[in-house]
Protein backbone atom coordinates (compact mmCIF):
# COMPACT_ATOMS: atom_id res chain seq x y z
CA UNK A 1 0.00 0.00 0.00
CA UNK A 2 2.83 2.34 0.63
CA UNK A 3 4.33 1.60 -2.38
CA UNK A 4 0.91 2.66 -4.30
CA UNK A 5 0.29 5.48 -2.70
CA UNK A 6 4.01 6.71 -2.94
CA UNK A 7 3.81 6.51 -6.85
CA UNK A 8 0.61 8.20 -7.08
CA UNK A 9 2.03 11.27 -5.29
CA UNK A 10 4.59 11.35 -7.37
CA UNK A 11 3.08 10.67 -10.74
CA UNK A 12 0.49 13.21 -9.57
CA UNK A 13 3.34 15.92 -8.54
CA UNK A 14 5.57 15.18 -11.45
CA UNK A 15 2.31 15.27 -13.97
CA UNK A 16 3.04 17.87 -17.16
CA UNK A 17 -0.23 19.60 -18.11
CA UNK A 18 -1.18 16.87 -20.06
CA UNK A 19 -4.25 18.37 -21.06
CA UNK A 20 -7.00 17.91 -18.65
CA UNK A 21 -9.25 18.34 -21.03
CA UNK A 22 -9.26 15.99 -24.23
CA UNK A 23 -7.64 17.60 -27.57
CA UNK A 24 -10.30 19.16 -29.13
CA UNK A 25 -10.49 20.52 -32.90
CA UNK A 26 -10.09 23.99 -34.39
CA UNK A 27 -13.22 25.71 -36.01
CA UNK A 28 -14.06 28.17 -38.40
CA UNK A 29 -17.58 29.18 -39.42
CA UNK A 30 -17.39 30.96 -42.61
CA UNK A 31 -21.08 32.85 -42.98
CA UNK A 32 -21.36 34.40 -46.79
CA UNK A 33 -23.49 37.65 -45.46
CA UNK A 34 -23.33 39.61 -49.25
CA UNK A 35 -22.12 38.58 -52.17
CA UNK A 36 -18.09 38.08 -51.24
CA UNK A 37 -18.54 39.46 -48.15
CA UNK A 38 -17.89 36.79 -45.26
CA UNK A 39 -18.39 36.77 -41.44
CA UNK A 40 -15.78 34.21 -40.22
CA UNK A 41 -16.52 33.22 -36.70
CA UNK A 42 -12.32 31.62 -35.41
CA UNK A 43 -12.40 29.06 -32.71
CA UNK A 44 -9.43 28.29 -31.11
CA UNK A 45 -8.39 25.33 -29.04
CA UNK A 46 -6.63 27.07 -26.05
CA UNK A 47 -4.25 24.48 -23.60
CA UNK A 48 -5.70 24.31 -19.74
CA UNK A 49 -4.43 27.08 -17.68
CA UNK A 50 -3.00 29.69 -19.96
CA UNK A 51 -4.89 32.81 -20.32
CA UNK A 52 -2.89 34.31 -22.89
CA UNK A 53 -4.89 34.94 -26.09
CA UNK A 54 -2.13 33.04 -28.41
CA UNK A 55 -4.32 29.73 -28.01
CA UNK A 56 -1.92 27.08 -29.52
CA UNK A 57 -0.35 29.35 -32.18
CA UNK A 58 -2.87 28.91 -34.70
CA UNK A 59 -3.62 31.41 -37.29
CA UNK A 60 -5.91 30.67 -40.51
CA UNK A 61 -4.67 31.86 -43.91
CA UNK A 62 -7.57 32.77 -46.37
CA UNK A 63 -6.59 33.42 -50.19
CA UNK A 64 -4.58 36.67 -51.23
CA UNK A 65 -7.46 38.02 -52.82
CA UNK A 66 -9.02 38.43 -49.42
CA UNK A 67 -8.89 41.06 -47.28
CA UNK A 68 -10.43 42.02 -43.83
CA UNK A 69 -12.71 44.92 -43.75
CA UNK A 70 -13.29 44.87 -39.39
CA UNK A 71 -10.85 44.23 -36.83
CA UNK A 72 -10.82 41.33 -35.00
CA UNK A 73 -12.77 40.89 -31.66
CA UNK A 74 -11.56 38.13 -29.15
CA UNK A 75 -13.54 36.56 -26.51
CA UNK A 76 -12.71 33.24 -24.63
CA UNK A 77 -14.48 30.98 -23.01
CA UNK A 78 -13.67 27.45 -21.51
CA UNK A 79 -11.08 25.39 -23.20
CA UNK A 80 -11.32 27.85 -26.37
CA UNK A 81 -10.44 31.01 -27.96
CA UNK A 82 -13.11 32.66 -30.30
CA UNK A 83 -11.87 35.50 -33.04
CA UNK A 84 -14.42 37.27 -35.20
CA UNK A 85 -14.04 39.66 -38.27
CA UNK A 86 -15.18 40.07 -41.45
CA UNK A 87 -13.38 39.42 -44.91
CA UNK A 88 -14.37 40.71 -48.46
CA UNK A 89 -12.99 38.03 -50.60
CA UNK A 90 -13.47 39.23 -54.39
CA UNK A 91 -14.62 35.92 -56.48
CA UNK A 92 -16.01 34.22 -53.23
CA UNK A 93 -13.94 31.46 -51.37
CA UNK A 94 -15.01 28.32 -53.71
CA UNK A 95 -11.90 26.86 -55.51
CA UNK A 96 -9.75 28.78 -53.33
CA UNK A 97 -7.03 27.42 -50.97
CA UNK A 98 -7.70 27.84 -46.71
CA UNK A 99 -4.77 26.83 -44.43
CA UNK A 100 -4.04 26.92 -40.52
CA UNK A 101 -0.51 28.53 -39.87
CA UNK A 102 1.00 26.28 -37.07
CA UNK A 103 -1.26 24.00 -37.29
CA UNK A 104 1.66 21.40 -38.74
CA UNK A 105 3.00 21.16 -35.10
CA UNK A 106 -0.15 20.07 -32.98
CA UNK A 107 -1.70 16.97 -33.00
CA UNK A 108 -5.37 18.71 -33.31
CA UNK A 109 -7.23 19.17 -36.47
CA UNK A 110 -9.70 22.11 -37.69
CA UNK A 111 -12.96 21.81 -39.07
CA UNK A 112 -13.76 24.37 -41.75
CA UNK A 113 -17.74 24.82 -42.83
CA UNK A 114 -18.19 27.89 -45.33
CA UNK A 115 -21.90 28.75 -45.89
CA UNK A 116 -22.89 30.45 -49.03
CA UNK A 117 -25.63 32.94 -50.15
CA UNK A 118 -27.58 30.21 -51.78
CA UNK A 119 -27.86 28.41 -48.65
CA UNK A 120 -25.48 25.43 -49.52
CA UNK A 121 -22.67 24.35 -46.80
CA UNK A 122 -19.66 22.96 -47.71
CA UNK A 123 -16.97 21.60 -44.97
CA UNK A 124 -13.22 20.13 -44.91
CA UNK A 125 -11.29 18.70 -42.11
CA UNK A 126 -7.63 20.64 -41.78
CA UNK A 127 -5.03 18.28 -40.45
CA UNK A 128 -0.86 18.67 -39.62
CA UNK A 129 0.06 16.23 -42.24
CA UNK A 130 -2.72 18.02 -44.37
CA UNK A 131 -3.16 21.99 -43.27
CA UNK A 132 -3.42 23.62 -47.07
CA UNK A 133 -7.13 22.33 -49.01
CA UNK A 134 -9.30 24.18 -51.62
CA UNK A 135 -12.71 24.94 -50.80
CA UNK A 136 -14.94 23.24 -53.15
CA UNK A 137 -18.51 22.68 -54.43
CA UNK A 138 -20.88 19.66 -54.66
CA UNK A 139 -22.61 19.03 -51.19
CA UNK A 140 -22.23 19.30 -47.29
CA UNK A 141 -19.50 17.14 -46.81
CA UNK A 142 -21.06 15.66 -44.01
CA UNK A 143 -19.01 12.84 -44.15
CA UNK A 144 -16.12 14.82 -42.53
CA UNK A 145 -18.12 14.17 -39.34
CA UNK A 146 -17.20 10.44 -39.50
CA UNK A 147 -13.54 11.30 -39.37
CA UNK A 148 -13.76 14.48 -36.74
CA UNK A 149 -15.73 11.16 -34.48
CA UNK A 150 -12.88 8.52 -35.29
CA UNK A 151 -10.02 11.15 -34.46
CA UNK A 152 -12.06 12.95 -31.31
CA UNK A 153 -12.06 9.33 -29.64
CA UNK A 154 -8.55 8.65 -30.35
CA UNK A 155 -7.45 11.89 -29.17
CA UNK A 156 -9.33 12.07 -26.11
CA UNK A 157 -6.80 10.94 -23.32
CA UNK A 158 -9.80 10.70 -20.52
CA UNK A 159 -12.52 8.76 -22.89
CA UNK A 160 -9.55 6.16 -23.90
CA UNK A 161 -8.56 5.56 -20.18
CA UNK A 162 -11.68 4.84 -19.24
CA UNK A 163 -12.51 2.17 -22.10
CA UNK A 164 -9.09 0.74 -21.41
CA UNK A 165 -10.75 0.30 -17.32
CA UNK A 166 -13.88 -1.36 -18.39
CA UNK A 167 -11.94 -3.72 -21.26
CA UNK A 168 -9.43 -4.88 -17.74
CA UNK A 169 -12.55 -5.16 -15.78
CA UNK A 170 -13.63 -8.17 -17.32
CA UNK A 171 -11.72 -10.86 -18.31
CA UNK A 172 -15.06 -13.04 -20.13
CA UNK A 173 -15.02 -11.84 -23.72
CA UNK A 174 -19.14 -12.35 -23.76
CA UNK A 175 -19.45 -10.23 -20.49
CA UNK A 176 -17.17 -7.48 -22.46
CA UNK A 177 -19.48 -7.30 -25.53
CA UNK A 178 -21.88 -5.95 -23.26
CA UNK A 179 -20.13 -3.69 -21.26
CA UNK A 180 -19.02 -2.21 -24.48
CA UNK A 181 -22.47 -2.38 -26.00
CA UNK A 182 -23.71 -0.47 -22.66
CA UNK A 183 -21.35 1.97 -22.77
CA UNK A 184 -21.88 2.58 -26.40
CA UNK A 185 -25.94 2.99 -25.79
CA UNK A 186 -25.35 5.12 -23.32
CA UNK A 187 -23.06 7.78 -24.66
CA UNK A 188 -25.30 7.94 -27.78
CA UNK A 189 -28.25 8.22 -26.26
CA UNK A 190 -26.93 11.77 -24.38
CA UNK A 191 -25.03 12.65 -27.36
CA UNK A 192 -28.30 12.72 -29.62
CA UNK A 193 -30.27 14.69 -26.64
CA UNK A 194 -27.39 17.36 -26.74
CA UNK A 195 -27.40 17.69 -30.14
CA UNK A 196 -30.82 17.61 -31.36
CA UNK A 197 -33.03 17.62 -27.97
CA UNK A 198 -31.45 20.53 -26.64
CA UNK A 199 -30.34 18.67 -23.68
CA UNK A 200 -26.94 20.01 -22.26
CA UNK A 201 -25.11 20.22 -18.84
CA UNK A 202 -22.26 22.58 -18.17
CA UNK A 203 -18.77 21.16 -19.66
CA UNK A 204 -16.70 21.34 -16.87
CA UNK A 205 -18.88 19.22 -14.46
CA UNK A 206 -19.10 17.12 -16.60
CA UNK A 207 -15.55 16.95 -17.60
CA UNK A 208 -14.87 16.47 -13.77
CA UNK A 209 -17.19 13.84 -13.43
CA UNK A 210 -15.73 11.78 -16.42
CA UNK A 211 -12.19 12.20 -14.19
CA UNK A 212 -13.91 10.53 -11.23
CA UNK A 213 -15.48 8.01 -13.69
CA UNK A 214 -11.77 7.27 -14.10
CA UNK A 215 -10.87 7.20 -10.85
CA UNK A 216 -13.56 5.06 -9.53
CA UNK A 217 -12.61 2.14 -12.22
CA UNK A 218 -8.97 2.34 -11.45
CA UNK A 219 -9.45 2.04 -7.59
CA UNK A 220 -11.93 -1.13 -8.69
CA UNK A 221 -9.05 -2.22 -10.58
CA UNK A 222 -6.28 -2.50 -7.91
CA UNK A 223 -8.79 -4.21 -5.23
CA UNK A 224 -8.88 -8.03 -5.53
CA UNK A 225 -11.88 -9.27 -6.84
CA UNK A 226 -13.45 -10.40 -3.98
CA UNK A 227 -13.26 -6.84 -2.32
CA UNK A 228 -14.54 -4.83 -5.21
CA UNK A 229 -17.97 -3.04 -5.59
CA UNK A 230 -20.88 -5.71 -5.72
CA UNK A 231 -22.06 -3.84 -8.72
CA UNK A 232 -18.77 -3.48 -10.72
CA UNK A 233 -18.45 -7.37 -9.79
CA UNK A 234 -21.87 -8.97 -10.83
CA UNK A 235 -23.40 -6.08 -13.02
CA UNK A 236 -20.30 -3.93 -14.91
CA UNK A 237 -22.92 -3.38 -17.75
CA UNK A 238 -24.89 -1.11 -15.12
CA UNK A 239 -21.19 0.85 -14.27
CA UNK A 240 -20.55 1.07 -17.98
CA UNK A 241 -24.24 2.68 -19.13
CA UNK A 242 -24.19 4.96 -15.75
CA UNK A 243 -20.60 6.61 -16.69
CA UNK A 244 -21.35 6.59 -20.82
CA UNK A 245 -24.56 9.08 -20.08
CA UNK A 246 -21.95 11.16 -18.95
CA UNK A 247 -19.11 10.88 -21.31
CA UNK A 248 -22.22 11.06 -24.30
CA UNK A 249 -22.02 14.87 -22.80
CA UNK A 250 -18.52 14.88 -23.21
CA UNK A 251 -18.81 13.72 -26.77
CA UNK A 252 -21.14 16.20 -27.24
CA UNK A 253 -18.92 19.26 -25.97
CA UNK A 254 -16.93 19.04 -29.17
CA UNK A 255 -20.11 19.00 -31.51
CA UNK A 256 -21.82 21.40 -29.84
CA UNK A 257 -18.79 23.90 -31.08
CA UNK A 258 -18.56 22.76 -34.42
CA UNK A 259 -22.73 22.03 -34.86
CA UNK A 260 -24.39 20.41 -37.33
CA UNK A 261 -25.37 21.30 -40.79
CA UNK A 262 -29.22 22.45 -40.63
CA UNK A 263 -29.80 20.47 -43.79
CA UNK A 264 -28.30 17.34 -42.80
CA UNK A 265 -28.02 17.64 -39.42
CA UNK A 266 -29.10 13.82 -38.77
CA UNK A 267 -26.43 12.19 -41.64
CA UNK A 268 -23.34 14.30 -39.83
CA UNK A 269 -24.71 13.54 -36.42
CA UNK A 270 -25.04 9.66 -37.38
CA UNK A 271 -21.90 10.00 -38.78
CA UNK A 272 -20.04 11.55 -36.00
CA UNK A 273 -21.22 8.66 -33.87
CA UNK A 274 -19.94 5.66 -36.46
CA UNK A 275 -17.34 7.60 -36.10
CA UNK A 276 -16.68 7.39 -32.16
CA UNK A 277 -18.10 3.79 -32.44
CA UNK A 278 -15.52 2.86 -35.06
CA UNK A 279 -12.58 4.52 -32.75
CA UNK A 280 -13.59 2.95 -30.06
CA UNK A 281 -13.71 -0.71 -31.13
CA UNK A 282 -10.71 -0.27 -32.94
CA UNK A 283 -9.82 0.62 -29.35
CA UNK A 284 -10.77 -2.23 -27.35
CA UNK A 285 -9.44 -4.60 -30.23
CA UNK A 286 -5.96 -3.19 -29.70
CA UNK A 287 -6.20 -3.34 -25.78
CA UNK A 288 -7.92 -7.62 -25.94
CA UNK A 289 -5.19 -8.08 -28.44
CA UNK A 290 -2.24 -6.46 -26.35
CA UNK A 291 -3.63 -8.32 -22.91
CA UNK A 292 -3.75 -11.32 -24.71
CA UNK A 293 -0.06 -11.10 -26.02
CA UNK A 294 1.08 -9.95 -22.23
CA UNK A 295 -0.67 -12.76 -20.49
CA UNK A 296 0.69 -15.18 -22.88
CA UNK A 297 4.76 -14.11 -22.82
CA UNK A 298 4.71 -12.59 -19.29
CA UNK A 299 2.37 -14.37 -16.78
CA UNK A 300 4.61 -15.83 -14.72
CA UNK A 301 6.51 -12.02 -14.67
CA UNK A 302 3.51 -10.43 -13.50
CA UNK A 303 2.66 -13.00 -11.11
CA UNK A 304 5.54 -12.74 -9.60
CA UNK A 305 6.39 -9.04 -9.57
CA UNK A 306 2.50 -8.04 -9.32
CA UNK A 307 4.07 -4.75 -8.73
CA UNK A 308 4.24 -4.42 -12.75
CA UNK A 309 0.51 -5.22 -13.36
CA UNK A 310 -0.45 -2.52 -10.76
CA UNK A 311 1.68 0.23 -11.86
CA UNK A 312 0.44 0.98 -14.66
CA UNK A 313 -3.31 1.35 -12.88
CA UNK A 314 -1.70 3.52 -10.26
CA UNK A 315 -0.65 5.53 -12.94
CA UNK A 316 -4.21 5.81 -14.18
CA UNK A 317 -5.26 6.82 -11.03
CA UNK A 318 -2.93 9.66 -10.40
CA UNK A 319 -3.77 10.45 -13.91
CA UNK A 320 -7.37 11.04 -13.67
CA UNK A 321 -6.53 12.51 -9.62
CA UNK A 322 -4.53 15.42 -11.47
CA UNK A 323 -7.54 15.96 -14.19
CA UNK A 324 -9.91 15.86 -11.07
CA UNK A 325 -8.07 18.81 -9.47
CA UNK A 326 -7.58 20.61 -12.42
CA UNK A 327 -11.42 20.35 -13.40
CA UNK A 328 -12.79 21.08 -10.38
CA UNK A 329 -10.52 24.01 -9.79
CA UNK A 330 -12.01 25.26 -12.33
CA UNK A 331 -15.63 24.63 -11.38
CA UNK A 332 -14.75 27.03 -8.10
CA UNK A 333 -13.12 29.43 -10.08
CA UNK A 334 -9.45 28.61 -8.37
Amino acid sequence: MRWRVGLLLGLILAATPLAAHEVRPGYIEINETARNHFAVIWKQPVRDGRQSVAGLGLRPVFPPHCERLTDSHMTRRPGVLIEQFSLHCAGGLQGHPIAIAGLRKTITDVFVRLTVQSGETLTLRLTADNPVQKIRGGGTGVSAYFTLGVTHLWFGYDHILFILGLVLLVADWRLLVGVVTAFTLAHSITLALAMLGGVRLPSVPVEAVIALSILFVAVELILPLERRSPIVRDFPQAVAFAFGLLHGFGFAGVLGDIGLPREAAGWALALFNLGLEAGQLMLVAAIVTARYFMLGRFKPILQAQPILAEAPIVAMGALSVYWLIGRSSQIFGL
